[in-house]
């Protein structure tokens, strides 16, 4: 019997587990939350960020216009802590210093100094005894305000140099052209050129009581007027230097406030007219007085001061319209290193002496100077003279002079 082919048996297809599916559409989709979560959060953050900056921005534009609706009290009245409470701001005090605090910084044109500037420099010294932050903001503001001053009072051509030099364009004055600081963070130095001058010295310069050296030159024409009141406040200052301006005179009791000033000079100030008398009470070192008129009798002054007797090294009143002769006490001027007198209406007699101490002697240009000056008399006695020059005068040698020059 034949044998019947058998079909073959049909194994069915074995599905692959769906376990190992799963598993790897579980770590797909692990993969995505994980990464939706994060940017969930970050977007939270970022969300918070930008809520709490609107926050801010209110909280700034609350300040500025409760500044504009509200009428500051005069600084007499509301400024000034009671003699008990040296530590307490008064409300206003309080507002100038959170203003310069939130929006200073970022708009700093906006800082209403006309109204704090009186306020907070009317905070007594002793304040800082309690709160020394607060102290600290009270001075960066009042020294802000005195700078920003110079500047508002500056013509456009000035406010332009200035700018370039970074003024006003943030409250870190210190950086400012023109301007350093000490490590305190007081202003030490102001120096400033036409055409960044104001025109006027602005009365808000008392604010700057840190100052030990001022320079202003100016271009004979700005600034000019009289220096205002406050300036006597600057009683740090050691060095006033003002050039080219046309700045009408210094008080005559100038100098009893500004009593540490060792170093005056003042060149081509045309509306000046005479130095003040308290300068003559001063332990000066250096005095410059060149292109400007001074009364006939400004020498005799200078030897006359006893406070200069010890203390003057440097006298140069060039170009100053000086007439009559040299006073014989020039001699006791002891410590004086340098005479300039050039370009005057010296007459004779020389004096018998000169300080010896001098090692520079320039009288150029007076000519009516005249006469022999014998060997080891007057100037020529000098062995200490290291430059000596009486040319353009009717001068002469009678016999060695050291290292002067004749005609």
């Amino acid at each position: 019997m034949p044998v019947r082919n058998r079909e073959p048996e049909l194994v069915p297809m074995q599905q692959p587990p769906l376990h190992m599916w799963t598993s790897v559409e579980k770590q797909r989709c692990c993969e995505h939350c994980k990464k939706k979560r994060i940017r969930d959060r970050i977007l939270l953050w970022l969300l918070i960020v930008f809520l709490l900056y609107l926050l801010g921005n209110v909280v700034f534009l609350n300040v500025r216009t409760l500044n504009m609706t509200r009428q500051l009290s005069p600084p007499s009245a509301s400024a000034s802590p009671s003699a008990s409470s040296p530590t307490v701001l008064s409300a206003d005090a309080q507002q100038c210093i959170s203003q310069y605090t939130l929006n200073a910084p970022t708009d700093p044109q906006s800082y209403p100094c006309s109204t704090c500037y009186p306020v907070l420099s009317a905070v007594p010294s002793n304040f800082s005894d309690g709160n020394s932050q607060d102290a600290e903001t009270i001075a960066d503001a009042v020294q802000f305000c005195g700078l920003r001053s110079f500047f508002e009072s500056a013509n456009s051509q000035g406010q332009t140099a200035l700018s370039n030099g970074g003024w006003v364009k943030d409250v870190r004055f210190c950086a400012w052209s023109g301007v350093k600081c000490d490590g305190f963070g007081r202003v030490s130095l102001l120096q400033l050129s036409f055409p960044s001058v104001p025109a006027s010295i602005p009365n808000e310069v008392g604010g700057l009581t840190g100052l030990t050296a001022l320079q202003i030159i100016g271009d004979t024409n700005v600034p000019g007027g009289a220096l205002p009141a406050a300036f006597s406040q600057l009683t740090a200052l050691t060095n006033l230097d003002l050039e080219s301006t046309a700045i009408t005179g210094l008080d005559a009791d100038l100098f009893a406030s500004l009593s540490k000033v060792t170093t005056l000079t003042l060149v081509k100030n045309m509306k000046m007219s005479g130095l003040a008398s308290s300068l003559f009470s001063l332990p000066l070192q250096n005095l410059v007085v060149n292109g400007q008129t001074l009364p006939s009798d400004t020498l005799s002054s200078v030897v006359s001061s006893t406070a200069f007797r010890g203390s003057l090294k440097l006298l140069d009143l060039s170009t100053t319209s000086l007439s009559g002769s040299i006073p014989s006490g020039i001699s006791s001027l002891t410590s004086l290193v340098e005479l300039h007198l050039d370009n005057n209406a010296i007459s004779n007699p020389l004096p018998p002496s000169f300080p010896s101490s001098l090692q520079t002697l320039t009288l150029t240009n007076n000519t009516q100077l005249s006469g022999a000056v014998p060997s080891g008399t007057s100037f020529c006695s000098l062995t200490g003279l290291q430059t000596c020059d009486v040319r353009g005068t009717d001068l002469s040698a009678q016999g060695a002079c050291g290292p002067c020059q004749f005609p």
